[in-house]
């Protein structure tokens, strides 16, 4: 039998099988990891999720966090996994778009080694301050950053705040220095030891501090007011034109995993965001409910990098 039709009879014999094994998804549990410490506004969403997709899937969903390089040590090791559906990723504008644009190496291709899942929500965005501190609005940080450049500094703990923050610092003159952190808890818990000026924060993590009185917010990153803190103003709002930094939590699977596998995350994802119980987790956290499909998800990923590798260029940040 010549080669082209052996390898014809192949493909036809074993099609029902690769849909059979499609159809019978999942078999074993699934493991979604989590690029960032625990405690952060992506990981508390996560084992939420994860634990209202489980009972529909049959399997357990197992949150596994692997912090580390940006989110770059578990968004590669969630690429280099086998496109079964058995290991997704959770992806924020910090660890997906972000890294392309401030780093020379990246472990990772977002657009060649992943397949959009579903987005679960979009996370409004803060810049905070310890309730003792001397600045009780965003002209008291920026006056003080001016009559001592290179002193007061800030939580670098995600790609997307230090993006956020040197527009900052563009914008308003001044030159707030960026302290490294693992993960969003270890700045939020520096600031509250006094050992940061401000720090950039996703509003679900930072509301049970709000809520105690640690901390303060002085604006909002993104494009609008949060219902939860009406008094508190956008950037914009407080001059710095078009300034506008949003972020969303998703769901990705290696590329290459089978359509109907993606379909039918997508399905208990989008599901389980409408639930009563993940509705009133986004309520506490400030959270807005946002499910994307698999194409806009992808479509939305290509948007922000072009949309932030302008910014980074015009504030000056050269990729390390």
């Amino acid at each position: 039998m010549p080669f082209a039709k052996l390898a014809m009879a192949v493909l036809v014999a074993t099609t029902p099988l690769l849909h059979a094994q499609d159809a019978a998804y999942p078999r074993q549990p699934i493991k979604l990891i989590v690029p960032f410490t625990p405690g952060s506004s992506s990981d508390v969403t996560a084992r939420a999720i994860a634990q209202k997709i489980a009972e529909p899937l049959g399997q357990p969903v197992v949150v596994e966090n692997r912090p580390g390089a940006s989110g770059g040590i578990g968004m590669q090791a969630v690429a280099r996994s086998t496109p079964d559906g058995y290991t997704l990723a959770v992806g924020t504008v910090s660890s997906t778009v972000v890294p392309h644009i401030i780093a020379k190496h990246v472990p990772f291709d977002l657009f060649k080694d992943f397949t959009a899942v579903a987005t679960m929500a979009n996370t409004p965005l803060l810049l905070t301050v310890q309730n003792e501190s001397p600045y009780m609005k965003l002209q008291d940080l920026i006056d003080a950053a001016k009559k001592s450049p290179k002193t007061l500094t800030y939580g670098n703990s995600a790609g997307l705040y230090r993006i956020a923050m040197e527009a900052v610092n563009h914008e308003a003159g001044i030159d707030l220095l960026g302290v490294p952190f693992r993960g969003p808890a270890q700045a939020a818990a520096d600031l509250l030891g006094g050992r940061l000026s401000v720090n950039p924060d996703a509003l679900g993590a930072a509301t049970p501090m709000l809520e105690a009185k640690r901390m303060r917010a002085l604006a909002v990153l993104g494009s609008n007011r949060t219902p939860s803190l009406p008094d508190v103003p956008t950037m914009q709002e407080l001059g710095f034109k078009d300034f506008a930094f949003n972020g969303w939590l998703g769901i990705l699977a290696p590329a290459g995993t089978p359509a109907p596998i993606v379909d039918r995350l997508h399905k208990e994802i989008a599901l389980a965001v409408k639930s009563p119980e993940i509705q009133a987790l986004y309520a506490r956290l400030g959270m807005e409910a946002t499910v994307l499909s698999p194409q806009a998800y992808a479509t939305e990923m290509r948007k922000d990098f072009a949309k932030y590798s302008e910014v980074a260029e015009q504030a000056g940040i050269e990729k390390e």
